[in-house]
């Protein structure tokens, strides 16, 4: 009879284990790296590259990174909060290049309207036909080495704070990248409002 019950006992703890669901819900830290990105780029904008770099860890603590529940959602263990880092040798590196290139030939390009900010967060040359095949080639020199450093510190701002390198991540990595540009451009510069239309940035009243 005891061994009837042992049995029993053990199915019924089996039974409601296979009932139990695990669920890890990850929060992406979008306010964090919203943060990141506009330091980002008000350090290669103003020409002063990782020195510009003026955080280490940039903290939510209102939210945890991620959540994992047990069951009908009636217990919940919550991680250490988000931790996001733009000091990274690898994102200073990123900075760096970027900001010299941006100061030397990026900038005039943006300020004669060669050039312009794409709504996907890579720069975009806006009217190919405007150009020679001498000019044309080498303001396709010039978008490819940005663009490759662009996509360097987007897949670096993910992989170096642990976060998951995927298609959506990243899209969400760019929008976020998006805001900051347009916001730290100068005033006068392109952007793509959708894929036929651009806009200049205006003068922000003061």
């Amino acid at each position: 009879m005891n061994r009837i019950t042992k049995w029993s006992a053990l199915t019924i703890v089996w039974c409601l284990a296979s009932c139990v669901s695990l669920t890890v819900n990850i929060n992406f830290p979008a306010a964090e790296i919203k943060q990141a990105a506009e330091n980002i780029e008000d350090a290669v904008r103003s020409g002063e590259g990782a020195d510009g770099l003026s955080f280490n860890h940039l903290i939510d603590a209102s939210r945890p990174a991620f959540t994992i529940t047990l069951g009908f959602d009636v217990n919940s263990a919550y991680a250490a909060d988000v931790d996001i880092s733009a000091q990274s040798p690898e994102i200073k590196a990123i900075v760096e290049s970027r900001a010299k290139r941006y100061k030397k030939e990026l900038e005039p390009e943006l300020d004669n309207g060669n050039l312009g900010e794409g709504m996907d967060g890579f720069v975009v040359i806006r009217d190919p036909k405007a150009h020679d095949l001498k000019a044309l080639a080498g303001l396709k020199k010039l978008v490819k080495e940005e663009n490759d450093d662009r996509l360097k510190m987007y897949t670096a701002i993910l992989s170096v704070n642990k976060l998951e390198v995927s298609k959506e991540s990243l899209e969400k990595v760019q929008e976020l990248f998006v805001a900051a540009i347009i916001k730290k451009m100068k005033a006068g510069h392109w952007y793509q409002k959708d894929k036929d239309t651009w806009e200049q940035k205006k003068e922000e009243k003061k």
